[in-house]
């Protein structure tokens, strides 16, 4: 055998139940790799071609990366709801929710009925790592096996006490207390039927978060300060989001908290975290970015398109939108801001119908994203909305956007008083 196929050979004939001539084997996996396939994946495509099962990889939930195929792993399932969604114009059914080991907790979707409900622990094989929301997230797929267990994972007993400032995505047995600014019920769908569930904003003395309880408590009500133990975090559209559960804990508390409203929070002390609910800064704007302006996008999942094709449902008739993609700097550093088409038209002047006009008439749809910057490059704005983070860097969604009043002459004149003039 030859000492460089040694190790790969090996691994080939491990997930092999049958007896395979190792010259065989070195011959296929040199054809392949002459024509450049790289040398897991060669792997993969031999033991595929003597009808072997590759073997998964074992990995904790705080291990697994974007792009990971083939892995093993054992946790407890949090949470299950059912979708329909639309994929190539047909209707298919998909069940959705949280995992957890002792390690983290982590989204998951299943692209069949497992029949997974939340209690249950669970060995999953053969699953693969995509991406959501800039997030890791478990896909157990049609190649997948899911295995019921008789026993429990083993969680940590001792709870990590946290400020809201502290939690991150997929934090487990999570302690921290707030007082609740605002809470509501609504209904889910689950895989077994619907559900009431509660969601709501809780702050302490200087952060804000979303929370979701899957219990209904008497204890989470407007205007309560709690403590709750045994909770997990994961995040949606970049904001860590504390969750509630049948294992958790909620105490009401005789104290109040003083969440103190800012003003204003600078950039530079923001954009190194992962993310951050209902903030507002002020900057100046220095840059339009590509894709403003009037864009395309599918009726269906309201993605981005060209020339009214959508990458999942095909050839559809595309829905006009408008947007803005700028960057924000207050002198500390700076950001990606998104303006949706009713803030663009507030802050702009012209709504969808008038951009299109504007289109038209210039021939070009990119006249539209020169007539913003025309009306935004070096203005201050002042915005409010929810920071995350993501492969693409740091951006925030903006839900209210205003000009700042120029107070230049006012800064100016504060300035001016406090130098120690000599007479």
């Amino acid at each position: 055998m030859e000492g460089e196929f040694a190790p790969h050979i090996e691994e080939i004939k491990r997930a092999l139940d049958n007896e395979i001539d190792d010259n065989s084997i070195i011959a296929d996996l040199k054809k392949l790799l002459e024509y450049r396939v790289p040398i897991e994946e060669a792997k993969r495509s031999l033991i595929k071609k003597y009808g072997g099962a590759e073997k998964s990889i074992v990995r904790k939930l705080r291990d697994i990366q974007i792009g990971d195929r083939n892995i093993e792993v054992s946790a407890q399932v949090l949470e299950v709801t059912r979708k329909t969604i639309n994929v190539k114009n047909m209707e298919k059914i998909i069940f959705s929710g949280v995992i957890r080991d002792e390690t983290a907790a982590r989204n998951f979707t299943a692209w069949q009925d497992f029949s997974l409900n939340a209690g249950d622990t669970v060995n999953i094989k053969q699953a693969y790592v995509r991406n959501w929301q800039d997030r890791p997230e478990v896909n157990i797929g049609n190649k997948s096996k899911v295995t019921k267990l008789s026993t429990g994972i083993a969680i940590p007993q001792e709870s990590m006490q946290k400020k809201l400032s502290e939690i991150r995505d997929g934090e487990i047995n999570v302690q921290t207390v707030f007082t609740i600014l605002s809470i509501e019920s609504r209904e889910i769908q689950t895989k077994d039927g619907g559900k009431k569930i509660l969601s709501g904003i809780g702050a302490d003395d200087n952060t804000k978060v979303p929370f979701t309880s899957w219990v209904v408590l008497s204890e989470l009500a407007a205007g309560n300060t709690v403590e709750v133990k045994n909770t997990y975090v994961r995040s949606f559209r970049g904001v860590p989001t504390l969750h509630i559960n049948e294992n958790s804990t909620v105490t009401k508390l005789d104290k109040k908290i003083q969440f103190k409203e800012q003003q204003r929070v600078m950039i530079g002390d923001i954009i190194e975290k992962e993310g951050a609910f209902d903030i507002v800064i002020e900057g100046n704007i220095l840059s339009i970015r590509p894709g403003s302006g009037l864009i395309a996008r599918c009726p269906e999942c309201s993605r981005v398109i060209q020339k009214g094709i959508c990458r999942v449902h095909g050839k559809v008739s595309e829905r006009m939108d408008m947007r803005i993609k700028a960057v924000i700097d207050d002198g500390t550093g700076s950001l990606t801001l998104v303006l949706d088409a009713g803030l663009t038209q507030k802050i702009c002047g012209f709504t969808i119908e008038e951009a299109l006009k504007i289109g038209k008439a210039a021939m070009s749809q990119n006249a539209v994203e020169e007539e913003i910057k025309k009306k935004l490059l070096g203005k201050m704005l002042t915005v409010r909305g929810n920071m995350s983070r993501s492969e693409f860097g740091v951006s925030l969604v903006a839900a209210d956007v205003s000009e700042t009043p120029d107070t230049t002459k006012d800064r100016a004149r504060e300035l001016l008083g406090r130098m120690p003039w000599k007479t």
